[in-house]
């Protein structure tokens, strides 16, 4: 045989070797592999080609682990949709239905018909295969936040493929009827309920603002346009420029949000750009904005977390919901219920089929306590001054006025706040959103004088004959501790009665050591009978229970043992007391209506659309002073001396009024120079309708600073028809 000729056979049995090695090698790792794909667990089915979503990660996606029966298919599919794993269920679709939709496409489209459900779970029930079919039915049972329970049949059609079974999947298996549309919510939203003063006006209602817009297409000098407005509004001109970004030549684009009505002016002047367009825009309004704050509360957007939690309630992004005051105490009331159709819309926009539809519910009006007159009275009066106002019916517990100061405007939470306008609401020292009448205490200096006597009529049988020295200072034996009366020169021998009247506070000091001699815990049993010490039940508003200290709370708290000077600083409110003007005020109004501790509260009713009660308050007694009606009569009668004869502390703030008022007056030390001033009203004396009272943060004494406050707003309810009989 020529060399040539055997060269040739050695490398055709060469290249022969070669080809049967690589095919053994490739039997031998196909074998592998499919060993792996058929054993390996569901888990890495679904995790593996997710990360890049690759085409070839793809590929292998969807063929690890391929059904072996119609059946497991469906049971596959319909597990991992309960489990909302979007991508094993897109593992399983058959090659026809995956050259239909691709998995991010096949994902989107089912998250977002859960999203515009409000889908919180679905169960799906998988019966058995048509006869002769590959058709297994299921019943698809949704949870969801919109339409509540939604429940269809439908059916899972199974497809041979190669060695395994598919779904043969149609975006009808989502929804029945889908087919080429889309599943969209049509709501019904109503129309927050009114929040009414006691007389039917408006606390907080729908009205009017100005929405200040750009129209993109008819702007003819943009930067002309930005630094006017930005002028005009006192907003910065890259915010504006940024709210009508992305608009369409013909978008209304709202930038600020002004109140109604708008000054002509600025109306003129805004007018005079081209592009700039006002139009008017029903929101919730609040008609005595900063004067009624604490009480009506505001409203702003729903957040994130909260829609995690409330989604079931209806709430949806957008939202606003009650903050705080009322807004908040009343939303399940107020905001009614969103209802609405839940469609498939196909794709010229025509409704194709109704899935669910759920009636609105509408809002209903809350009547509350206050008074208008005498809120916007108490307001004005206190003016720029730091603290709080509270008028109460002492026969009911009915808050007629509430102010705190600082205040806030709420509208302007509907409005938008300004950088500057959010920096002032937290300010550490002013503190605007606290309710200083219910949710700060305070020592109340001589207004506490009340308590004092009350436990000196009932403990130590004084009377109003009862006679004390009033020297100007006054001290505990062996103690070289000093207390001074407010006058330096003492006043001289007094009466109990006279001891109030012109506020001993010597006098006082002798009760309270007293008490404290038969027994520590006389006093202060006494102060909590009074409802200091634990909060009103006020359920509308947050509130603290202040302080009323004794021996075991002096231990417990401060490590240390109680001493009689205690009980001398408590019995003028001082020392560790604190209470909260509210707390004040109901303690006055159950002396005024002969002994019965109200539960104040502000919402009188709650009214539907349809006239239905909701809500109806009836005053609750939360205690009885522990006087008999004759003690009671007696410290009346010298809260009346205090306004009514020349000796009172408050008989020169109401000479002249008509009116006639009992009361007293309290100047307490506030750990500053200037103490606080308070003072508290009964008017009128014999047949009280309203308990006011004034209390002014550092602002001085309290006949000269709180008490002509009191008068003042007295005045206006006088002219609004209190004190007629």
């Amino acid at each position: 045989m020529p060399r040539a000729t055997v060269r040739s056979s050695r490398r055709r049995s060469a290249s022969g070797s070669l080809v049967a090695g690589l095919l053994i090698f490739a039997i031998v790792t196909g074998g592998i592999v499919a060993v792996a794909l058929q054993f390996g667990d569901r888990q890495d089915t679904t995790t593996i080609g997710v990360a890049d979503q690759s085409s070839a990660s793809a590929t292998l996606t969807r063929e690890l682990a391929a059904p072996r029966t119609a059946r497991e298919a469906a049971e596959r599919f319909v597990r991992a949709w309960e489990e909302r794993d979007y991508r094993a269920m897109y593992a399983l679709l058959s090659t026809a239905a995956r050259q239909q939709i691709n998995e991010a496409q096949f994902i989107r489209r089912y998250e977002a018909i859960s999203a515009e459900m409000g889908e919180r779970s679905l169960q799906v029930t998988l019966g058995e295969a048509l006869p002769g079919t590959m058709r297994f039915p299921i019943h698809v049972v949704r949870e969801t936040t919109r339409v509540g329970r939604l429940e269809e049949d439908n059916a899972i059609p199974i497809v041979r493929e190669g060695d395994g079974f598919r779904i043969d999947w149609t975006p009808s298996l989502i929804v029945a009827d889908l087919g080429d549309g889309r599943v969209e919510w049509i709501p019904t939203v109503p129309q927050r309920g009114r929040l009414l003063d006691v007389k039917g006006r408006p606390l907080a209602q729908l009205g009017l603002v100005n929405k200040v817009g750009v129209v993109p297409g008819q702007i003819r000098d943009e930067q002309l346009l930005l630094e006017r407005l930005s002028a005009l509004l006192n907003v910065p001109s890259e915010t504006i420029r940024r709210r009508y970004a992305g608009g369409q030549p013909d978008w209304f684009m709202p930038v600020a949000t002004l109140p109604d009505p708008i000054d002509p002016g600025l109306l003129e002047q805004l007018a005079g750009i081209p592009g700039v367009v006002v139009r008017q825009w029903p929101e919730r309004v609040y008609p005595l904005g900063p004067a009624a704050a604490h009480v009506t509360g505001y409203l702003s957007e729903v957040s994130a977390e909260e829609l995690e939690r409330r989604a079931a309630d209806g709430y949806e992004p957008g939202d606003r919901i009650g903050r705080a005051g009322i807004e908040a105490w009343a939303e399940d009331f107020l905001r009614g219920r969103r209802g609405g159709r839940l469609v498939i819309v196909g794709p010229d926009g025509r409704e194709r089929r109704l899935l669910a539809e759920i009636p609105a519910q509408p809002a209903a009006d809350v009547l509350t306590t206050i008074d208008t007159d005498l809120q916007e009275a108490a307001y004005r009066a206190l003016g720029d001054r730091v603290g709080s106002v509270v008028a109460i019916d002492p026969r009911s517990g009915a808050i007629r006025a509430l102010v705190s100061n600082p205040s806030f405007d709420p509208n302007r939470f509907i409005l938008g706040l300004r950088t500057d306008e959010w920096q002032a609401l937290n300010d550490e020292q002013r503190r605007p959103l606290i309710d200083r009448a219910t949710q700060v205490g305070y020592p109340t200096g001589s207004t506490f004088k009340v308590v004092t006597m009350a436990a000196g009529l009932a403990y130590l049988s004084l009377r109003a004959e009862s006679r004390f020295d009033c020297p100007p200072t006054f001290s505990l034996p062996g103690s070289s501790v000093v207390w001074r009366d407010w006058n330096p020169r003492g006043q001289g021998q007094l009466t109990l009665h006279d001891a109030l009247v012109q506020s001993c506070n010597t006098v006082f000091f002798q009760i309270g050591a007293q008490l404290d001699e038969r027994d520590p815990n006389l006093l202060p049993q006494m102060a909590r009978a009074f409802g200091f010490g634990s909060e009103t039940g006020l359920t509308e508003l947050p509130e603290t229970a202040g302080l009323v200290p004794d021996p075991s709370w002096k231990r417990r708290e401060r490590g240390d043992y109680w001493a009689r000077g205690d009980a001398v600083n408590l019995s003028i409110g001082q020392g560790f007391f604190l209470a909260t003007p509210l707390q004040l005020a109901d303690a006055y109004a159950a002396l005024a209506n002969g002994g019965t501790l109200w539960q104040p509260f502000l919402v009188e009713r709650v009214v539907a659309i349809d006239g239905s009660e909701r809500f109806h308050a009836e005053p609750k007694a939360r205690g009885a002073l522990p006087l008999t009606p004759e003690q009671i009569d007696t410290i009346r009668a010298a809260l009346r001396d205090v306004v009514a004869r020349p000796n009172g502390t408050a008989w020169s703030a109401f000479q002249g009024f008509t009116v006639s008022v009992a009361g007293k007056t309290g100047t307490a030390e506030s750990g500053q120079e200037t103490p606080h001033a308070w003072f508290v009203a009964i008017a009128p004396a014999e047949n009280p309708e309203l308990v006011l009272v004034v209390m002014v943060e550092h602002g001085g004494e309290g006949s000269r600073v709180a008490a002509p406050i009191a008068r003042q707003i007295l005045e206006t309810a006088q002219q609004a028809g209190y004190f007629q009989r």
